[in-house]
């Protein structure tokens, strides 16, 4: 679990930095173009390392590198793919104003920060 959450994280920060001007497709490219590079070397190396772990003498130590490596390989192809997929719909739901769970319709965070909504 903890290999892989710093993927989330790299993510979330490339999704950050980018524009809220651009289109979600714009996004998706700045942040994929900056996060995937650092994200296949972290989970080239580790599977390397997982993988090489196999070679042990112990049978215990050869089982554990084993489901490891194959998680960190699944765990960054569920990156590239799932994830980045949910982040696509957030980034629509974002653009259009929805909220995150419901899908209704929310007051940009500008004008709800500034008070100009009164309840």
């Amino acid at each position: 679990m903890g290999i892989g959450i710093d993927d989330t994280f790299v993510m979330l920060a490339a999704w950050r930095r980018t524009s809220v001007k651009l289109s979600v497709p714009e996004r998706m490219g700045h942040m994929m173009s900056e996060a995937a590079v650092s994200i296949t070397i972290t989970s080239l190396t580790d599977m390397i390392s997982f993988w090489i772990g196999i070679l042990s003498p112990f049978p215990s130590v050869q089982i554990f590198c084993a489901y490891s490596g194959f998680a960190v390989c699944f765990t960054y192809l569920w990156h590239i793919t799932f994830f980045a997929g949910c982040m696509a719909v957030s980034g629509h739901c974002e653009f259009k104003n929805l909220h995150a769970i419901f899908g209704y319709k929310v007051l940009p965070e500008s004008v709800a920060i500034k008070g100009k909504y009164k309840t």
